[in-house]
């Protein structure tokens, strides 16, 4: 008999779904499981609840159209960096804000504050708006087999946004920085903090806010970036000096 096959990216599960033994998936996580990968019980399949814990599971059956699993193994923070990356980006327009959720959440981010800056072209993002861009990291974290859901939110201003980080290292994108070396990192346990401008730029005084709040000034090269290929490029290279 042909053994089953295991889905190549885990399921999500919400975390109330989830006891000691066992989790039951949604409808919509259960209709894929069981339609379009032909799951039957005993097909084993992973499945993440945001929480950083990746549940490795047997199928044991099916209630009212919900895939019950059967957990047989758990592990902490399977997909996770070393530590965290938060990151303010000034707000672009809408389809800038999905790309960004989009490729830097497998980049590894865990916190995303789309700031209305003074060259945004509006202000801050609404509940129906955040709820959105919510669904679109749970995609691209199933993708890339993380395990945190990242928190994703939206300030009023830069001040606001600085108001809300704890202690970090800072970076932010910047023309007139110095280009970002491998020694910039320190403290191997505090949070990377970065800060990318809106379409434009921040503000002077914007920057300056950012410069008062420790922001270390990094270029991004000789070339002009838009805000989320900047954002990608930054998350990149602090991904890349853990």
């Amino acid at each position: 008999m042909e053994k089953p096959r295991l889905p190549d990216t885990p399921f999500w599960v919400e975390p109330e779904s989830v006891d000691p033994h066992r989790l039951k998936l949604t409808p919509d996580e259960s209709h894929h499981l069981l339609h379009v990968h032909r799951a039957k019980p005993g097909t084993p399949f992973e499945a993440i609840d945001g929480n950083g814990i990746l549940y490795e599971c047997v199928l044991e059956s099916v209630e009212r159209r919900a895939a019950v699993g059967r957990i047989v193994g758990r592990r902490e923070g399977a997909g996770e960096l070393p530590r965290p990356i938060e990151m303010i980006v000034g707000l672009p327009e809408w389809r800038g804000v999905e790309q960004v959720v989009e490729h830097a959440v497998p980049l590894g981010v865990t916190s995303l504050d789309f700031a209305s800056c003074e060259r945004s072209v509006r202000g801050a993002l609404g509940p129906q708006r955040v709820a959105r861009l919510i669904r679109i990291a749970r995609a691209a974290l199933k993708q890339s087999r993380r395990t945190r859901l990242p928190s994703i939110t939206s300030s009023r201003t830069v001040q606001a946004a600085l108001g809300v980080l704890g202690s970090g290292e800072r970076f932010m994108a910047d023309p007139a920085g110095t280009p970002f070396t491998a020694g910039a990192i320190g403290a191997p346990q505090a949070p990377i903090q970065l800060a990318v401008g809106p379409p434009g730029g921040f503000s002077d005084a914007e920057r300056r806010i950012l410069l008062d709040g420790g922001f270390s000034p990094i270029s991004m090269g000789p070339s002009r970036l838009t805000t989320e290929t900047a954002a990608l490029a930054l998350v990149s290279v602090a991904r890349n000096s853990m």
